[in-house]
């Protein structure tokens, strides 16, 4: 059968304070069973096992840090052979921007070409398109292209302005009016 203690008991068999095993309590850390609303007993062996959790005896630090060293080599290695497997592995290949003869409606820019200005994989920009960039396809017969206007570019540039390769321009609306900012 279990030995249950009072918190005085408990405190004064392992030299700590009835506060501290009184906040052990109220934060969880250490299980108490309440056989009166003004009385709280704690089984030894829970109270044991709490007391050896507080501190670290003298050897265990060595063996956390051996441990830890350990790792931290395991993890370096494993660094190491995920970035030799990347350098060995090709190069995905851009979409390739496609080739529009003709110019867009007024107040319109290809998506494409508005990519190549603000130095944007045109296929990051076309996974965006229609929903987070807006604009049409426009085009001849069953080839349609994307067009952006002036809330497209906007969108446009909400979306991709914080990526690294975004390179601002001169020419753009959207920022030259305060939209951007």
């Amino acid at each position: 059968m279990e030995e249950y203690v009072t918190i005085a008991e408990g405190a004064r068999r392992l030299g700590v304070t009835t506060k501290r095993i009184q906040r052990a309590i109220r934060a969880n850390e250490l299980p108490a069973r309440r056989p009166h609303s003004n009385k709280a007993e704690i089984s030894m062996a829970d109270l044991q096992t709490w007391f050896a959790g507080l501190y670290v005896r003298p050897g265990e630090t060595q063996d956390r840090l051996r441990a830890l060293e350990a790792r931290v080599s395991d993890l370096e290695a494993e660094v190491q052979d995920l970035r030799r497997q990347l350098e060995a592995s090709p190069v995905a290949k851009k979409a390739p921007l496609p080739k529009i003869d003709r110019e867009p409606p007024a107040g319109f820019i290809w998506l494409s070409d508005f990519c190549h200005l603000h130095h944007v994989p045109y296929q990051t920009a076309l996974e965006l398109f229609p929903h987070a960039i807006h604009g049409q396809k426009i085009g001849p017969k069953r080839r349609n292209y994307p067009a952006i206007g002036s809330k497209g570019q906007r969108d446009f540039w909400v979306q991709l302005h914080t990526r690294a390769d975004y390179v601002t321009c001169d020419d753009c609306g959207h920022e030259e009016h305060g939209q951007g900012v």
